[in-house]
């Protein structure tokens, strides 16, 4: 295992990435669900408005003390990205985004499913009620960032 004084910057800011954003999806995850469920409770609208405000103000506090902090360590140690990492870096953005489209697709057709088929729909996953379509989306959006970095890790691990 590499100690973190010998790592790249770019696999320094992906680690503290999966982890903080590990870590707010776990919150998040068992906030809607009470565990690791598909299925989110059903809360009503302000029970949903205060769990979402409340992941929104904690991704943000968390990203932007972690922004803070790279750059207050750039000022320290300079950092200049060469081609290798902006490949890495393009590598991992678009490993996310394929898997950002992909769910997102997979919401759109099991609404579509449940729009057609009606009460007779028995999937594993429902998004027809609005937690339910935030729950399914906000998933998505983080399993495709922590997806992302992880590319950007073993990217750089088989170089």
């Amino acid at each position: 295992m590499t100690r973190i004084d010998e790592m790249t910057e770019p696999q320094r800011q992906s680690w503290i990435k999966i982890l903080a954003d590990g870590t707010i999806l776990i919150w998040f995850w068992r906030a809607m669900t009470g565990g690791f469920g598909l299925t989110p409770h059903n809360f009503g609208p302000a029970e949903t408005s205060l769990i979402f405000i409340k992941l929104v103000v904690i991704t943000i506090v968390l990203h932007a003390g972690i922004s803070i902090a790279f750059e207050i360590r750039k000022k320290k140690e300079r950092f200049l990205k060469d081609e290798r990492d902006m490949e890495i870096a393009r590598k991992g953005s678009q490993a996310g985004y394929g898997l950002l489209q992909l769910g997102v697709g997979f919401v759109v057709i099991t609404l579509l499913a449940q729009f057609v088929i009606g009460e007779a729909y028995q999937g594993p996953i429902s998004v027809i009620k609005p937690v339910e379509m935030i729950f399914a989306l906000c998933l998505i959006s983080f399993l495709s960032d922590l997806y992302r970095h992880g590319t950007i890790l073993l990217s750089l691990i088989h170089i």
